[in-house]
């Protein structure tokens, strides 16, 4: 029997059935709408239940449980950005990690690699997530940008 088959309420309900009502009671009372207590007496009377309608019984006051959120959309841009960052923050690192092995005598000369590469970083944010860069280009193909094809203007 699947999921999406509706039980007769006389049927015998399994380990399964009662284990499935309890979490969905502690997830509406998570939620803030049960309190502990009747979550205690629910829970109790769920593994006490004998068929399914005693435990539709339950849960018949709480609402149904709603198909999970979509995930967002994988950004390859944000990705892009995201490699560029780290690759930055580790060239950073390791030139500060040398100046300090070589005795930190000397200037800050870190200092240069830390500008170029935040320039770097700025530049790549730009390019790929400001006006008219691969996140604006990539909605625009999509028909999300406002752009009008040239021939309704």
């Amino acid at each position: 029997m699947t999921d999406g088959e509706a039980l007769s309420p006389a049927l015998r309900a399994s380990d399964a059935e009662r284990e499935r009502t309890a979490t969905t009671l502690r997830e509406h009372t998570a939620a803030g709408r049960l309190t502990p207590e009747e979550l205690s007496d629910r829970l109790d009377a769920a593994y006490e239940a004998r068929t399914v309608g005693e435990l539709d019984a339950l849960v018949a006051d709480l609402p149904t449980a709603s198909a999970p959120a979509p995930k967002p959309a994988k950004r390859p841009e944000h990705d892009r950005l995201l490699h560029i960052v780290g690759l930055a923050v580790l060239a950073s690192a390791i030139c500060v990690v040398v100046w300090l092995a070589t005795g930190a005598d000397s200037p800050f000369w870190p200092k240069w690699v830390l500008l170029a590469c935040g320039i770097r970083v700025a530049v790549a944010a730009w390019t790929e997530l400001g006006p008219g860069g691969s996140a604006a280009r990539q909605e625009t193909r999509a028909g999300r940008g406002g752009a009008r094809p040239p021939g309704d203007r």
